[in-house]
């Protein structure tokens, strides 16, 4: 985990020549370190997200981070999952927030990935912890907001699994980091900025790490993710360069970008994707270490 904080750290002020290839890599400038992969949801192909069956598959793959998604149940424990309901991933019906652990527990959270996952189980969050300590990966925590979810009891479970070093927490607003802050100094924290102005505050609030959208590292506004400052407007990687000024990485939420966008994002100067791919991503990162070795 410290190795992996490290090759973050030192990741901006790393470069090399493009690299020599006869294929898509051939000729592009990309970054020195290593950038690091993180499964979006726990996602792997074919798989169940935010399962430990797709857990295990992205651990396989080399992925480093595997982000997850905490919600609260009925009677206030925490268990992972990305929608409000247990709808679209699971056989059953209805919020989260209105279920007890154990009717969550009860579901089937694998047949729609296929029979072969029939009875996959939702996981809780001790669960994840667990797995993660034994695999040597850490988690980034999307904590939904629900007020069913104590965020005090999501700390004092990292620390009872000795986790602290295992765990980034991803926060939301300058509010959010100040109580995590003050819950536990040595969490590690990443900010899903909800503006690139917000840049700036977050850095200098003391958050590690800071997730811009591709779009803003592309200098595009959108009426969904916000507007672009007026200089880095239509400016490749602008953003890219103020956050990294405070010697903080770039991570981006690439979703179900292709490799030739990877390869782009990764020409940026980005240290960390969150990707659903990460079968995509995990064989790009292979076939730049061969290509480095090569040279």
């Amino acid at each position: 985990m410290l190795k992996l904080l490290g090759t973050i750290a030192l990741a901006t002020t790393m470069t090399v020549p493009a690299l020599a290839a006869a294929d898509d890599l051939s000729g592009r400038d990309l970054p020195g370190w290593d950038v690091v992969l993180v499964a979006h949801r726990g996602l792997a192909p074919g798989l169940p997200e935010n399962t430990m069956a797709a857990f295990e598959d992205v651990v396989a793959r080399g992925v480093g981070v595997i982000e997850i998604d905490l919600r609260g149940t009925a009677d206030g424990d925490v268990v992972i999952m990305h929608d409000e309901t247990v709808d679209r991933t699971t056989d059953g019906t209805g919020p989260v927030t209105s279920l007890t652990l154990s009717q969550i527990k009860a579901l089937d959270a694998g047949r729609h990935a296929g029979d072969a996952y029939a009875g996959a189980t939702v996981p809780t969050f001790e669960e994840a912890l667990a797995f993660a300590q034994a695999n040597g990966v850490m988690l980034l925590l999307d904590i939904k907001e629900s007020d069913v979810l104590d965020r005090e009891k999501i700390v004092r479970l990292v620390e009872a699994h000795h986790a602290t070093l295992n765990v980034i927490v991803g926060v939301r607003s300058l509010e959010d980091l100040a109580e995590f802050r003050a819950l536990n100094p040595n969490l590690r924290t990443l900010g899903f900025i909800p503006n690139p102005e917000a840049i700036d505050a977050f850095a200098e609030a003391g958050v590690e790490i800071i997730r811009l959208w591709p779009v803003w590292i592309r200098g595009e506004s959108t009426e969904k993710r916000g507007a672009i400052p007026a200089d880095c407007e239509g400016v490749e990687n602008c953003l890219v360069s103020r956050v990294q000024s405070h010697n903080r990485p770039v991570w981006t939420t690439a979703g179900t970008a292709d490799r030739a966008e990877l390869i782009d994002l990764m020409a940026a100067g980005v240290n960390g994707i969150l990707t659903d791919v990460p079968d995509v991503m995990a064989t790009l990162k292979a076939d730049i270490e061969k290509q480095r070795t090569a040279d």
